[in-house]
């Protein structure tokens, strides 16, 4: 039960930020004729990385333990989600 359980934040996250974040995009794009340009005061290319090397970090860390999952990887799943949310807050209050 738990693996599914982990299989569905990851997977609704990835799909949410990027179907979520790329189809308005793409359709705001078509319908205007022209490239949809971000605003450069907002760095999003830092927090996609983040997510990237995040999943394939998941990834790996999972193929390791034998597609399975135990006390161990619950802990280090909790230090990764820690880290980012340091992470995240460090970068908000920075660039205020």
């Amino acid at each position: 039960m738990g693996d599914m359980a982990v299989a569905n934040v990851l997977g609704s996250n990835v799909f949410n930020i990027f179907l979520g974040l790329g189809l308005p995009w793409c359709i705001k794009a078509l319908a205007d004729g022209k490239p949809f340009m971000l605003d450069p005061t907002e760095p999003i290319l830092p927090s996609i990385m983040l997510l990237l090397i995040y999943c394939a970090i998941f990834i790996f860390l999972i193929h390791v333990n034998g597609w399975a999952l135990n006390t161990c990887l619950g802990y280090q799943f909790f230090g990764l989600h820690l880290a980012f949310v340091v992470w995240s807050a460090v970068s908000f209050y920075v660039s205020i």
